[in-house]
């Protein structure tokens, strides 16, 4: 049993210290979402896919370590309706898209996972080159500051799928960038801003 100290919040499931409820956003967006992702990514307590689905339920999470899950599920997907949010060489900037390839979008694929293991996945499920794959051009600049990133335009997974599915829908998702900052300041309130990328790889 948790002590009080290690309880957790029943709506969010962070510790109860580290709630994040009266910040949730009630999002929707007519795409379905499916986000692939490490297990290690799961455990990471400045992962962002828990924010992501507290603000969009409708999002599904399947750790890659499910494999035959993972391929059943991707097989039931419409090849030519869904996309892979990844910049593989063949990716097709989004904001090129027209509108009405755009309007043909039923869903998006994320990868949640660090970028070597994103592109081992990619490269050793053939199922997934697959689907058409898309990057971004001109992406936003990255506002996840508790964890380190390659450059200033590497995105959270949270970020890049409000990113993309405002290129595609035209939909506003900044309400998910303002939770995520809101929930990043709070949950990390206590530690000193020289410390918050100590560590991370």
């Amino acid at each position: 049993m948790e002590t009080a100290k290690r309880a957790r919040c029943e709506a969010c499931c962070f510790l109860v210290e580290q709630c994040v409820c009266p910040w949730i956003p009630h999002l929707s967006t007519k795409l379905q979402v499916l986000i692939l992702q490490d297990p290690k990514e799961a455990k990471h307590a400045k992962n962002t896919v828990s924010l992501l689905s507290l603000a969009l339920p409708s999002v599904v999470c399947l750790s890659i370590s499910s494999h035959d899950e993972m391929k059943a599920l991707l097989s039931q997907k419409d090849r030519t309706a869904w996309k892979l949010v990844f910049p593989c060489e063949d990716a097709v900037p989004i904001e090129s898209s027209t509108s009405t390839k755009k309007a043909d979008v039923e869903g998006l694929i994320l990868i949640d996972a660090t970028w070597r293991k994103a592109k081992k996945l990619y490269l050793t499920e053939p199922i997934l080159r697959e689907f058409g794959a898309v990057s971004f051009a001109q992406p936003p600049l990255g506002r996840y500051t508790i964890r380190k990133s390659p450059n200033e335009h590497a995105l959270s997974t949270l970020e890049a799928c409000a990113y993309a599915i405002e290129q595609v829908t035209g939909e506003n998702m900044q309400p998910l960038r303002v939770f995520m900052a809101a929930a990043q300041e709070w949950q990390w309130r206590q530690q000193p801003l020289n410390h918050r990328h100590k560590n991370e790889s």
